[in-house]
């Protein structure tokens, strides 16, 4: 029988709902990529740098020079940008962004599209999937990833940055070599503000972080949990949107990844490929190569500012409430009117079962 979850948090709610998996072609998602073969050159191989913006920042030899093809991981400010530097931020920080209840008031409100877009190409070699990588490019992609949120961080300029990666088409990439894109802004969404207040509350309530209940809960049950090291651990979350969803927390308490040690770091890098590894072992009955989004969810940079209200004002650093995580999001099942009508996600596969599945195909490393 199909049942609705609530996620107390971000207040979304979904739809378990197994008996829909047995529909014809239910998970006969096109992955819609152009392949290895371009018919134009890719702009993120070696000796097409010219294709690309300046380099922002880079992993290579040390005899190399910026822009040139000697590069391990590049980093370069996104040449179709969603959001620009360009734009002038100007009074609107203090003024309806923060205070986005103003809105009701006013129809057809905009605001300047301020913010920084950059892309981390992590490795030279033209592949698609983190799985695919050897032990220094995963290491490279992680190692940059942290480089770039703690020199956002240190602008002093953002309030909050997400690195995401798309891999194939129906999972929104645009480009077959593996990238990321970060996308640092000057205020904190209002969903996450929404849910960072409901973490303090949380945290007021039981004088722990709501992250950290959460994973000894789910240790302690164990049905949802995929794999575990001394650090992290990986699980199909309760309320989970789309199946085979995975999430990857650090088991100690960490609200910032960028503030996390490199050895942690590159730990987690290790930890990271083998749970793509494993989802893509797993899902055996999908069309073609796998298409999968992965988002990076760390602590606003901010918080105290763009969290205060009458519930937080007196409360206690807000990095404790804070857990960064990482989230798995395979492109296997489409979103359809009821999804788009309702905002409820309807799942097909529990966590339940897609966490049984998982451990039934893990993979050492």
């Amino acid at each position: 029988m199909s049942e609705y979850r609530q996620d107390p948090l971000s207040g979304r709610w979904v739809v378990i709902a197994e008996e829909r998996a047995n529909r014809p072609n239910q998970f006969d998602v096109p992955y819609g990529t152009e392949g290895k073969g371009h018919k134009t050159r890719c702009p993120f191989c070696p000796g097409n740098e010219a294709d690309t913006p300046d380099e922002i920042d880079a992993i290579r030899s040390e005899d190399g020079t910026k822009n040139d093809s000697a590069w391990m991981t590049r980093v370069v400010p996104n040449r179709f940008p969603a959001i620009t530097t360009q734009k002038k931020w100007g009074e609107w920080e203090n003024d309806l962004l923060v205070h986005s209840e103003k809105l009701l008031f006013s129809h057809n409100q905009s605001f300047p599209g301020y913010g920084s877009h950059e892309v981390l190409i992590e490795t030279p070699r033209h592949l698609l999937s983190i799985a695919e990588f050897d032990d220094h490019e995963i290491l490279n992609m992680f190692r940059i990833y942290r480089r770039r949120l703690l020199a956002h961080r240190e602008a002093g300029i953002w309030k909050h940055a997400l690195i995401f990666k798309n891999v194939g088409a129906s999972a929104g990439a645009s480009l077959f070599h593996t990238h990321s894109q970060l996308m640092a802004m000057p205020f904190v969404p209002p969903p996450i503000r929404q849910e960072l207040r409901r973490e303090v509350r949380y945290y007021e309530s039981h004088k722990r972080c709501y992250w950290c209940g959460l994973i000894d809960d789910e240790l302690a049950e164990a049905k949802r949990v995929v794999s575990e090291t001394e650090h992290f651990l990986m699980l199909c979350p309760f309320v989970s949107r789309f199946p085979m969803e995975i999430s990857i927390f650090p088991k100690r308490h960490c609200s910032h990844f960028e503030l996390m040690s490199e050895n942690l770091t590159d730990a987690l890098a290790f930890f990271v490929r083998k749970c793509v590894r494993t989802l893509e072992k797993a899902v055996f009955w999908n069309n073609g190569p796998l298409a999968y989004n992965m988002i990076l969810k760390s602590g606003p940079f901010a918080v105290q500012e763009y969290c205060t209200d009458k519930n937080t004002q007196n409360s206690e650093d807000l990095s404790a409430c804070c857990h960064f995580y990482i989230t798995l999001l395979p492109s296997l099942a489409k979103a359809a009117g009821f999804e788009w009508g309702t905002g409820l996600h309807i799942n097909p596969i529990s966590p339940e079962t897609a966490a049984q599945r998982l451990r039934d195909n893990s993979i050492d490393r």
